[in-house]
């Protein structure tokens, strides 16, 4: 490696002055400069491998430049692409992400207080709560900017998302567009936003189609394998022979349910289809590979973080995004119904 590219060298390589070069590379929308002096300020950092020094902004400025984020578990894909969307944005901006794993049992809403407070954190992504009745307002309390990522909330002005309910409608209607009119669904916790407008789409595409809801056809998951597994077990225990597809909730309970399938005999998807959420390398991991709804995760996280940064310098007062492409990506977990 090369020695360390400073805000001197590339004064040294642009004729600008530090102060102008600094400000010109965090967006400042007060800095008067051409167009094309920008640009040569922003091409020459990106030759050169230029990357600010947090800690020493930080301590010049008495900010940290650091966003927070709970994530409710590593082990969830979806969570690990949008992370490293969020990360690639911070990085790109001088900024840190702290990222602290949801331990089960543990009130969240601490873990979102020590960041405040002991890592001194400018803003938070939230990703999950397991109290939102409770969590909002003190998160709120806390006194620095959030953003809801991957999940909406009544009265809570930021947000990433994506079309969830639109999503649920676009699996449900690519299993009836293949023949399945009897099709179960393995929901979240139906009264939480993201399980809630996946349910949603799975009933407004039935409707469309003309087929009945038939609610014993819906067994809650939750978002875990073993949740997904368990659920299976259940829905087969009651429903086995009445329905030909299912779609569940997100890829983790997907997973177990193609599990408890196998080893009751249920043959995927000569049997019964499977559809799930979101998209994954574990969708393209397990036997048989997984038909799903996929969704620019990263760009959702880079997206968060892109929004938190621009109202922390004040370019913006809100984000509120929503990816409303979703696309179905077909694997071998489903199959035409057999006549």
């Amino acid at each position: 490696m090369g020695p360390k590219v400073t805000l001197g060298v590339l004064a040294e390589r642009t004729g600008f002055d530090k102060s102008t070069i600094s400000r010109a590379l965090r967006n400042d929308p007060t800095l008067s400069i051409r167009a094309e002096n920008l640009a040569l300020i922003k091409r020459t950092a990106e030759e050169l491998g230029y990357r600010p020094d947090p800690a020493g902004r930080s301590l010049k400025a008495s900010r940290s430049y650091a966003l927070g984020a709970v994530v409710p578990s590593l082990q969830n894909q979806i969570h690990a692409q949008i992370v490293e969307g969020a990360q690639s944005a911070c990085l790109a901006a001088g900024y840190s992400l702290l990222v602290v794993n949801a331990e089960p049992g543990r009130p969240q809403r601490e873990l979102y207080r020590q960041l405040v407070e002991k890592h001194r954190v400018e803003g938070l992504l939230v990703l999950t709560l397991q109290n939102e009745a409770v969590e909002l307002p003190e998160l709120t309390a806390l006194g620095v900017p959030v953003v809801m990522v991957n999940r909406r909330s009544e009265g809570f002005g930021n947000f990433v998302v994506v079309a969830e309910r639109a999503g649920g409608e676009l699996a449900t209607s690519y299993l009836i567009d293949i023949g399945h009119r009897r099709i179960a669904h393995l929901s979240g916790e139906i009264g939480r936003f993201n399980a809630g407008e996946r349910f949603q789409g799975y009933r407004d595409a039935l409707e469309k189609s003309g087929i009945v809801y038939d609610p014993d056809l819906v067994e809650p998951a939750g978002y875990s394998f073993e949740q997904g597994a368990a659920a299976m077990e259940r829905l087969l225990d009651r429903c086995q022979g009445r329905f030909t597809a299912v779609f569940v909730v997100t890829l983790l309970a997907a997973a177990g349910a193609i599990s408890v399938l196998r080893k009751r005999g249920v043959a995927v998807p000569g049997d019964v289809s499977v559809m799930a959420f979101h998209d994954g390398l574990l969708a393209r991991a397990i036997s048989p590979t997984l038909t799903t709804i996929a969704y620019p995760l990263v760009d959702m996280g880079e997206a968060a973080a892109k929004g938190m940064i621009d109202i922390l310098e004040k370019r913006r007062t809100a984000i509120t995004t929503t990816f409303a492409e979703g696309r179905v990506v077909e694997r071998e977990s489903t199959a035409p119904i057999r006549l």
